[in-house]
């Protein structure tokens, strides 16, 4: 028989059952009329059966849990396959095979056993059809798929009907999706990672801002106390690969205080690699955990805020936000919960010094649907929220959406799109700070090295126009006659507004890394917004600064002088990554700080609100140590007279020593000078060395 007249006779036997026209094909019951000569074996074949059931019961009980559940099925199916050998033309039997194996990983397998089923007895069951159309699906083959539910939804009545209904009105919306995103896929390219993946299931990768490191969870062999779980797979253990000029190193074991003998599971990483979140098994259900990278070293995970983030129920995803004072997660705790695993969120109450939690809210209707959401990653600018959801416009199993926050709630959630979505699970995201890449977790059969896999997405944008000028032209046609159909349909990418900085501290004389706590301030409304610290061993550290805000940052380390840099970013600015190394002074005569978050108007020398946190971090120094007496000094570039700007530096010079001295300090510890352009620090001749040499000074003349 040829495929379309299979699929033809398969679409009418819904229609057949209930007319009382169907007539079953051979099919042959283990019974021992059946089999009169072959009464041991029949015995024997259905104890298998029978295991088999049970093998299977367990493994749908481990499914309704989302828990690890491919091998119970797998023994089932090896099993009933033995059956099967002996006894072929079992509509039942050919049924529960089907059924096994659209369980695991070789999906599409199933289809001529739901097939021969339905054939063989069109009344087997009518989730025969419903999983035969699931299989379809798998294998991209959707008008099927989408034929054979519509024959069996018309056909259905009373009980079965309110059962089947919303399966079937499920699953032909993920057909519609699966067929439109395909026929229009967003310009995207993805990248196998071969280096990353391995037979075993690979997942979750989390990376940071400055896409230089990369944690990720992997089942493959050799784990962590060598042992494996229900489910025949080694238990998970957490992995680092860095990012060099060749690509993504080969994963290494992270460390003893994080993997252990059983299941290890980094759900975030923050945006500068220093801290970590992980989901934990405690006492029967998934917790959230943090560990800090002290050094070279992870700390050992502690639980986080018990009753406030952490429930009786699984809190199994997080990621945190770049100014680590909010933390979104997936829990399938009830409360305000729209079904399955929803997205929550907390914040710090103390950003500073004290890490205490709020309780915890949904992230809103918007978002969380009455589906399973499965993971989640809000983006270093802090406004686009990236997660995994079955709701939605989903192509079937988990797909990836992102939203943007709008005034009080979230934009409606937008679907990535085909190839990064398919009919298969899409569950775990991050994207680089720039936008360029994001690292997506899939157990898609094409492409794929087995089970779950890391695959990185890169985001191509919108299609340039065509040029006018001829040889672009020319160039252009011919690059779009050698590309792939994937990348045609254009799909908008926002630019992120933000500044990713990075780098390393010094001590300036000995040149060794030096441990430091980097404050960043919010200058226009005089706030901490976090603080941070560089890696004690490396001294590198990572800064995410979502644009809006003009900031204050300011390095502070025991026995040296304070570092202060400024940005002002505004709303719209594009997307910039600045590598700079600090290098921090020790408190030593003649030794000298640029007051870079000092601020006066054009012209004038009041000084502006936005130089209170400089002031007061001045301020603390000097009143920390009572024997420093130091020269506050002007400079201004070359624009006008050189008297008219000597009068307008020290003035300004004079505007700081008030400040302090108002506050306490005693003005015998305190000069005041201005130099007005006579020491630059940079050419006049350009806009940004003039703005180098506009500055306030401060330099130690008696320790």
């Amino acid at each position: 028989m040829s495929n379309p007249e299979r699929i033809t006779k398969l679409i009418l036997w819904p229609v057949l059952i209930l007319t009382g026209m169907a007539v079953a094909g051979q099919n042959v019951d283990f019974k021992t009329s059946s089999f009169k000569d072959q009464k041991e074996e029949l015995k024997k074949v259905i104890e298998k059966i029978e295991t088999a059931d049970q093998w299977m019961e367990k493994g749908l009980t481990a499914l309704l849990k989302d828990e690890g559940h491919s091998y119970s099925f797998i023994l089932a199916r090896d099993l009933y396959l033995e059956a099967n050998a002996f006894n072929p033309s079992n509509a039942e039997l050919n049924y529960k095979i089907g059924k096994c194996i659209i369980h695991t990983s070789e999906k599409t397998a199933s289809v001529p056993y739901f097939e021969k089923a339905i054939e063989l007895d069109p009344g087997v069951s009518h989730e025969a059809f419903l999983l035969l159309a699931k299989a379809y699906k798998y294998d991209y083959r959707f008008d099927e798929a989408a034929q054979i539910l519509t024959g069996l939804k018309s056909r259905l009545g009373g009980k079965y009907l309110e059962l089947f209904s919303p399966l079937i009105k499920k699953e032909l919306e993920e057909c519609s999706n699966a067929m439109q995103f395909i026929a229009n896929p967003s310009r995207v390219w993805l990248d196998k990672l071969p280096e990353i993946n391995t037979v075993s299931d690979d997942y979750s990768a989390g990376i940071t801002a400055d896409e230089s490191m990369m944690v990720l969870n992997s089942r493959r062999e050799g784990s962590t106390g060598g042992a494996k779980n229900d489910n025949d797979e080694w238990f998970a253990d957490i992995y680092v690969s860095t990012k060099t000029e060749r690509g993504w190193t080969e994963p290494k074991k992270i460390g003893e205080a994080l993997n252990s003998d059983v299941d290890d599971e980094a759900v975030a990483l923050s945006p500068d690699g220093q801290m970590m979140f992980l989901a934990r098994d405690n006492t029967g259900n998934l917790d959230l955990y943090k560990s800090e990278l002290r050094g070279q070293n992870w700390s050992s995970p502690v639980e986080l805020a018990p009753h406030r983030i952490n429930s009786e129920y699984n809190e199994s995803g997080a990621s945190f936000s770049a100014d680590g004072i909010k933390i979104f997660f997936v829990s399938d705790n009830p409360y305000a919960n729209r079904g399955g695993a929803d997205l929550y969120f907390s914040g710090r109450i103390n950003t500073r010094h004290v890490e205490e939690w709020g309780n915890a809210s949904t992230v809103g209707k918007e978002v969380n649907t009455p589906y399973n959401e499965g993971s989640v990653f809000i983006h270093p600018d802090g406004n686009t929220l990236f997660f995994s959801s079955q709701g939605f416009n989903s192509m079937g199993g988990y797909d990836i959406f992102k939203c943007t926050r709008l005034p009080g709630r979230w934009s409606e959630p937008v679907n990535l799109g085909y190839p990064v979505n398919t009919p298969y699970d899409e569950k775990y995201i991050s994207v680089s700070a720039s936008g360029k890449h994001g690292y997506v977790s899939s157990n898609r059969k094409e492409d794929s090295e087995g089970g779950y896999d890391i695959f990185r997405v890169t985001f191509l944008g919108p299609e340039k126009p065509m040029t006018v000028d001829r040889e672009d032209q020319l160039i252009s046609s011919i690059t779009r006659g050698m590309r792939d159909s994937r990348l045609e349909a254009p799909v908008e990418i926002e630019a992120n507004h933000l500044t990713v900085l990075r780098g390393h501290i010094f001590d300036e004389f000995t040149r060794e890394p030096v441990e430091a706590e980097i404050e960043i301030v919010d200058n226009v409304k005089n706030e901490i917004i976090t603080t941070l610290a560089s890696n004690s061993t490396s001294g590198k550290f990572l800064i995410s600064l979502p644009a809006g805000i003009n900031y204050g940052i300011a390095i502070k380390a025991e026995g040296y002088l304070f570092y202060s840099e400024n940005f002002d970013l505004p709303a719209m600015s594009d997307y910039q990554l600045l590598t700079k190394d600090i290098f921090l002074q020790n408190i030593c005569i003649g030794c000298k700080i640029i007051l870079r978050n000092i601020f006066f108007d054009t012209g004038k020398f009041t000084l502006k609100p936005e130089s209170n946190p400089e002031l007061e971090r001045l301020f603390k120094l000097m009143n920390d140590v009572p024997r420093l007496k130091v020269e506050i000094s002007g400079h201004t570039d070359n624009v006008g007279g050189d008297e008219a700007n000597r009068l307008l530096s020290e003035n300004r010079a004079k505007a700081v020593v008030t400040y302090l001295t108002g506050r306490g300090i005693d003005p015998g510890r305190i000069t005041f000078r201005g130099y007005g352009p006579s020491q630059p620090v940079a050419s006049n001749e350009t806009a940004a060395g003039k703005q180098l040499n506009r500055r306030t000074e401060f330099k130690i003349v008696e320790n």
